[in-house]
């Protein structure tokens, strides 16, 4: 996503000191030209519709201040106010010119710097993500799983990632019970309409090792699902989830980016670490 707002604020400072220029050589005391000011409305709309919600959207993983997005807010609005006919040339140069002054230097470099170091900065806003875990060996785990993601690791940052989540969620069924977890099986493959019409697994687990060893990732999201630990919609974003684990494991076409990668702590950590249903 940081390489498509990038390419649109570069266009942006061109576009807008291209028409700076234009503006400057007007002869006349107001601006006139239907060129011009179509040219100031393009602009301004261009900025309210594909720039400024993305701009917000990674103002944390890129450092930006909410009152530097604000400025220039009230530069375009001031920008689309005046491309209506015959407003002062003055007024032109004095809004592109604070548009132009330090667009780079607050909008364009921040953002570069942080492509550049391939994530480090970016993936900061994780660790407030799972400020929540207390156990130390998870905590270790998934500390560990941020700093692959820091350093650029993605997939491997994906896979640890995975793995905590999966131990959060075995453990959880561990202490519910495995007579529950078992019956919850027998229920769900007897069924012969509705949700889990489908689903034919029936193992009967009575230890962690057992649970870890005998069920694919996939049919446990399927079985807390019918124990009622998960929405239909949570397991869909966990197997997407455990979609990238896999992706990640096992080299293929399918790049691994980071708002694939953010998306995935994002979902575990609402959908598991946060979840009052799988406290320990």
């Amino acid at each position: 996503m940081k390489n498509g707002v990038l390419e649109k604020l570069e266009e942006m400072e061109k576009s807008l000191k291209l028409l700076r220029g234009k503006v400057k050589k007007e002869k006349s005391k107001t601006v006139a030209k239907k060129e011009l000011r179509d040219g100031a409305k393009f602009l301004a709309e261009k900025w309210f519709q594909e720039v400024e919600n993305d701009l917000r959207d990674i103002s944390e993983i890129c450092g930006f201040q909410k009152e530097t997005i604000d400025k220039y807010h009230e530069f375009f609005l001031d920008l689309l106010k005046i491309s209506t006919p015959n407003n002062l040339k003055t007024r032109y140069e004095s809004i592109l010119k604070g548009l132009c002054k330090s667009f780079r230097q607050d909008l364009i470099l921040p953002i570069q710097s942080s492509v550049i170091d391939r994530g480090g900065a970016s993936f900061n806003i994780l660790d407030k993500m799972f400020t929540n875990i207390k156990d130390p060996k998870e905590k270790e785990y998934m500390e560990e799983a941020i700093g692959c993601a820091k350093k650029g690791f993605l997939r491997a940052a994906a896979i640890l990632g995975w793995c905590a989540t999966i131990d959060r969620i075995h453990h959880k069924i561990e202490k519910i019970g495995f007579p529950h977890f078992n019956i919850t099986q027998a229920q769900m493959a007897s069924q012969q309409q509705g949700r889990f019409k489908k689903f034919k697994t029936v193992k009967n687990v009575n230890s962690l090792n057992e649970l870890r060893t005998e069920l694919f990732d996939s049919e446990v999201l399927w079985i807390i699902e019918g124990m009622g630990l998960i929405d239909s919609n949570q397991h869909t974003r966990l197997k997407s989830c455990y979609d990238i684990r896999c992706q990640s494991a096992h080299p293929g076409d399918a790049p691994v980016t980071e708002p694939n990668l953010f998306s995935f702590f994002s979902d575990i950590s609402e959908i598991i670490f946060k979840n009052p249903k799988f406290q320990l």
